[in-house]
């Protein structure tokens, strides 16, 4: 019930949302936007100018170490360091008096052409070797260098060394090494700040140690990592350029440079979360104020609907009860003016209209099933008695060749206003869904050799070859409805003699799903087929042969007779079995019909007790058996008289229900046989009264009334079996055996 609402209001949920976002995530992308041209704009100007400072500092050392060396102080050093006079005594405190001069020189160093120091500022030095050292080496062969960071023991300050050859006119004698310190303009606390974000500005030299970074853990440290950022970094050049890195797992945005005379990196830059944290805070606001307008939005819409969902959803409860059945409930009084009034008004009009329509429906097929009943009870009475009659006398072989052949065609016509009558009923059952499949064991050989049997008569009068072909590994035994796939072989059968002058009929079984039922499936697919060499149909009869009371056209059906009303029914049998039931004819060649039938297998042992078929009611050993016969119609007990007359049982006959009562009240019988609808008390009723005071009689229905409610009616009321009129002698003959439990006798020997 709430599924209507949802669907109402989720759309506009929706978009509201998906707007909400769409403004949450522009608003945040152009805050960031911003952020970023801003920090770009910040940490470019402060790089660059950190970058001059740097190009200051070295030009300035530059700058010092050349005149240094070109100092006389310097150049008389190597000419008299060996004699230890006061030449050299003057060039160190020449050199001590630089270093005190300067704050920012914390050493001055000279070595000699094999990097030996001859003179230093701080006189602990001299005699230490500086060979080992590559910029050093450089100085000795030319070339001016600035040399590895070192931090003071005492200052712990950063320091650079700047080293350039001595090279008088004779050549090169030796090498100035000039220990600096690094300025403020380098140190890690240079800083710039965007709001609450703070840029920090990092030195990193190409050896790939930081001289300036915030984190005092990782300066002045030699890493892996630092050498990797420094080569990644490089690539922005002397002109530099906006950089994004990652450095212990902490993203970076910013810009660096490199700065010409050391090729160390200038870096201004910031964390990516510091620095874009005022822009994640502006699109949350802008969302969380947006989530509070759809709130109240959602509020005042669903409020200002709940007056058209609250009628609408009261629609749809009216609409459910009475698609449930419940026609009778009322549709509750509405006062709206609108659609939904007109909706409501037109709901309860339609309504009112389909009750009316139901209620003529049901009366049309009461009338229907009770115009059914009625006929088939008013036409299988007559029935009875001319097939009961015609049976009786074809018993007598002593009739003339010319009256028993009058009376076969009597009862053959008879025989064929029956069938006419069963197959109105099977498709009236069909159309109203009350047609019912039984669920037994059976024998399809059987099932099929039966159906021939009774069709090989027809056959041999007509000329035609009957032929079975059907597969030996079949299984036997299949679970299913035997009578109603003897009804649809025996349609199919029928047709095929019927329409073939010449030739042959023939019946092919087969296992569609061979393979699976050997590998053990009790699922069997078994196919059926009867084909002819009759007189075959066009395309366009095809395509009408299964209608109800359609046959190819009218002068078939004066040719060769039936209702049309077989194959309707064959086809719903089939279908309503699982199956399909197809057709490919020729004309003038002949047609082939197969069906389909799901089965299931049943692998229980096949019974081999049955009933002898060949023995008549003289060999049933009933005698002395006492039998009430319950019927009004003279002729039909008459039949029923004659038929059990071989049986020589007791035959006591009662013309209405009531007497039938009265009679079991007052002796002993064996068996009744009762009719259904007889004048004073029906068959039903007086059933229902040799109950209360009999429980075990077996009460046989013996009636016209062949619809199934009225076999349901007998069993219900305490009927213990069910025999249609006209009488079948064989069924008669078969029920008693049951009912009476007696049988055949054996064969002779």
């Amino acid at each position: 019930m709430h599924n209507i609402r949802m669907k109402l209001i989720l759309p506009f949920i929706i978009g509201t949302i998906l707007l909400t976002v769409f403004l949450s995530l522009y608003t945040y992308t152009s805050a960031r936007k911003a952020v970023e041209n801003a920090v770009l704009l910040i940490s470019e100007a402060t790089t660059m100018k950190v970058g001059n400072s740097m190009d200051l500092l070295f030009a300035s050392m530059t700058t010092s170490v050349t005149r240094m060396v070109a100092d006389p102080n310097i150049t008389t050093i190597f000419s008299s360091y060996h004699k230890q006079d006061e030449t050299v005594s003057r060039a160190i405190d020449w050199l001590t008096m630089m270093v005190k001069a300067n704050e920012l020189y914390r050493d001055i160093i000279i070595v000699d052409k094999d990097g030996v120091c001859i003179a230093s500022s701080n006189p602990s030095h001299i005699g230490n070797s500086y060979n080992h050292y590559k910029y050093v080496q450089q100085a000795l062969g030319g070339m001016f260098t600035f040399g590895d960071l070192s931090v003071g023991k005492v200052t712990k300050k950063l320091s650079v060394t700047a080293v350039a050859p001595i090279a008088p006119s004779t050549g090169i004698k030796g090498a100035l090494l000039l220990i600096n310190d690094l300025p403020k303009i380098v140190d890690y606390n240079v800083v710039s700040t965007l709001g609450s974000q703070t840029l920090y500005t990092s030195l990193l030299t190409s050896e790939g140690v930081f001289v300036a970074h915030p984190n005092n853990g990782i300066m002045g440290k030699q890493s892996e990592e630092h050498l990797s950022l420094y080569r990644e970094l490089l690539t922005v050049g002397e002109k530099g350029g906006p950089v994004s890195y990652t450095l212990n797992g902490i993203e970076y945005i910013g810009f660096a440079k490199i700065e010409a005379n050391s090729k160390w990196l200038v870096i201004t830059s910031g964390p990516v979360k510091e620095v874009f944290a005022s822009a994640y805070h502006m699109g949350m606001v802008v969302f969380i104020i947006s989530l509070i307008f759809l709130a109240i939005i959602s509020v005042v819409v669903t409020s200002f609907a709940n007056g058209i969902l609250e009628s609408l959803l009261s629609l749809i409860q009216y609409a459910k009860r009475v698609s449930e059945g419940e026609l009778d409930q009322k549709l509750e009084k509405t006062s709206r003016t609108d659609e939904l009034g007109t909706l409501h008004t037109a709901l309860q009009n339609l309504v009112s209209s389909l009750q009316s329509m139901i209620e003529k429906t049901q009366e049309a097929s009461k009338m229907k099933s009770a115009f059914l009943a009625n006929m088939s009870h008013e036409i299988r009475t007559p029935l009875n008695a001319i097939l009961g009659m015609a049976h009786l006398a074809l018993r007598n072989n002593k009739l003339p060749e010319k009256e028993l052949d009058y009376l076969n065609k009597i009862e053959v016509a008879a025989k064929s206003l029956l069938q006419l009558i069963n197959d109105i009923l099977d498709l009236s059952k069909v159309e109203a869904d009350m047609l019912t499949i039984e669920e037994v064991s059976f024998n399809l050989d059987d099932t099929i050799n039966n159906i021939l049997s009774i069709h090989q008569e027809s056959a041999k009068a007509k000329g035609l070859s009957l032929l079975a072909d059907y597969q030996v590994d079949t299984p036997k035994l299949f679970m299913g409805d035997p009578l109603r796939i003897g009804q649809v072989l025996n349609n199919l059968l029928g047709n095929a003699i019927k329409f073939t002058q010449e030739g042959k009929v023939s019946i092919h079984c087969w296992l569609e799903n061979k393979q699976e039922v050997q590998n053990g499936s009790q699922n069997a697919v078994v196919y059926i087929s009867v084909k002819d060499s009759g007189i075959g149909m066009s395309e366009k009869v095809i395509a009408s042969l299964f209608q109800p009371f359609m046959q190819a056209d009218a002068s078939i059906t004066r040719q060769f007779g039936g209702t049309g009303l077989g194959l309707a029914i064959s086809q719903r049998l089939v279908r309503i079995m699982g199956g399909e039931i197809e057709v490919s004819s020729i004309i003038g060649q002949g047609s082939t019909f197969t069906f389909s039938l799901n089965l299931l297998i049943n692998q229980a042992p096949e019974s081999t007790a049955q009933l002898t078929e060949t023995c008549d009611f003289a060999d049933i050993h009933i005698e002395g058996k006492r039998i009430l016969v319950a019927e009004d119609n003279a002729i039909n007990q008459f039949i029923v008289e004659e038929l059990l007359a071989p049986s020589k049982a007791t035959v006591v006959l009662a013309d209405n229900g009531q007497l039938a009562v009265e009679a079991v009240s007052k002796e002993h019988f064996d068996l009744v046989l009762m009719d259904m609808q007889m004048p004073v008390m029906d068959g039903l009723k007086a059933t229902m009264h040799i109950r209360e005071f009999n429980k075990t009689i077996p009460i046989i229905a013996v009636t016209a009334n062949a619809m199934d409610e009225d076999r349901q009616n007998g069993f219900a009321a305490g009927m213990n079996d069910y025999l249609t009129k006209p009488i079948e002698p064989e069924a008669l003959r078969k029920t008693l055996i049951k009912w009476l439990k007696t049988d055949c006798p054996p064969p002779l020997e």
